[in-house]
């Protein structure tokens, strides 16, 4: 089991004063008390990395809110850092111990991926062997179908409090099979998110870039539409058409749903990039005061399936993810919630 340090731990949490609080946090029993281990040639004093959650619920930034919210990631653009917000958040949350849940909708299935469930499959495998991996993996489509119960296609990660329904290619024909049911663009809300509300603090669906019929049934069971703005010249060329589309959506469904903008692959060095987020940030009243500018450390903790703070919790762009997901918790927290009706079956996980 690994251990991370204190000096770590508190640049995850952008904590600097905990140095000065830790002996009094451990002493009361509020988080677990440091262990020596050794690093290198030499022994230091730090936590297990199961021992994190505990500690960000007392000295993190990210706050529970009081009842179970349901975010959507989408925009209509590809390539905008959608999943990386989406891995980020859910694993931010769940670092700070609300009980998370991601449910993708995407079926190029970044965010099952970064999340960490995979085929497993190599040249080595028999054609059997391939086809029982694939076939291992459930999920909406197998439950629509009557082929699983929720409970069974809710899978595991690598955090205690971080679970996941994962992509699978028949999210294609999903899409479609909601055509031919009544309350089509309820059955995400009335089937999944009612039932699953009461076990879980954040519920956040990863969307494809396409406007489909399982997009609409994330958008009407959600409290917020979370949307990455790429600072670049085509996606604010879009972005207009964009918005007037999702508050048309909003009236003729008569949705409640905030809308949150966050600036996403700019360059304060590039005049251009810069315009457009500033243009953003000055016109755009849902547009967050900080974004997720371009950087390779991104990319690379997507990669290795962690969030940038438990990757580089230590470069700028830690900084600047951190107070994206202060907003947003912000937003989280002090949010009327909707109207949503729980069924008196509910799941048990």
């Amino acid at each position: 089991m690994g251990f991370i340090s204190q000096k770590k731990v508190a640049q995850i949490y952008q904590c600097p004063e905990l140095k000065n609080i830790v002996q009094d946090l451990e002493s009361q029993n509020l988080i677990p008390v440091r262990q020596r281990y050794r690093s290198g040639a030499v022994f230091q004093k730090g936590w297990k990395e199961s021992d994190l959650p505990f500690i960000g619920e007392q000295i993190g930034f990210f706050k529970k809110p009081q009842e179970c919210k349901v975010l959507t990631v989408f925009t209509t653009k590809g390539g905008v850092l959608k999943s990386t917000l989406a891995l980020n958040l859910a694993r931010v949350s769940a670092l700070h111990n609300l009980k998370t849940l991601v449910i993708g909708l995407d079926i190029q299935g970044d965010i099952t991926n970064n999340l960490g469930v995979e085929l497993n499959l190599d040249e080595e495998c028999s054609f059997d062997q391939a086809m029982n991996n694939i076939e291992s993996i459930q999920g909406l489509s197998s439950y629509f179908n009557n082929q699983n119960e929720l409970a069974d296609i809710i899978k595991t990660t690598d955090l205690e409090n971080l679970f996941l329904i994962p992509e699978t290619p028949e999210l294609a024909a999903l899409n479609e099979s909601l055509s031919n049911i009544n309350r089509r663009e309820y059955w995400l809300r009335d089937k999944i998110i009612n039932r699953l509300k009461p076990l879980f603090d954040l519920i956040i669906f990863d969307c494809s870039p396409n406007w489909n019929k399982l997009t609409t049934n994330a958008l009407v069971a959600s409290d917020i539409l979370l949307s990455p703005l790429e600072c670049k010249i085509n996606n604010f060329r879009n972005f207009k058409v964009y918005q007037k589309f999702i508050k048309e959506f909003k009236e003729d469904m008569m949705l409640n749903f905030e809308t949150i903008y966050v600036p996403t692959k700019y360059s304060n060095s590039k005049k251009l990039s810069k315009d457009i987020k500033d243009w953003y940030q000055s016109n755009l009243k849902e547009c967050l005061a900080e974004g997720i500018p371009e950087s390779v450390i991104g990319e690379e903790a997507t990669a290795l399936k962690v969030s940038i703070l438990e990757h580089q919790p230590s470069n700028k762009i830690a900084k600047s993810i951190s107070d994206v997901l202060k907003e947003v918790n912000f937003k989280l927290c002090n949010q009327n919630n909707q109207n949503i009706r729980i069924e008196p079956q509910q799941v048990s996980l």
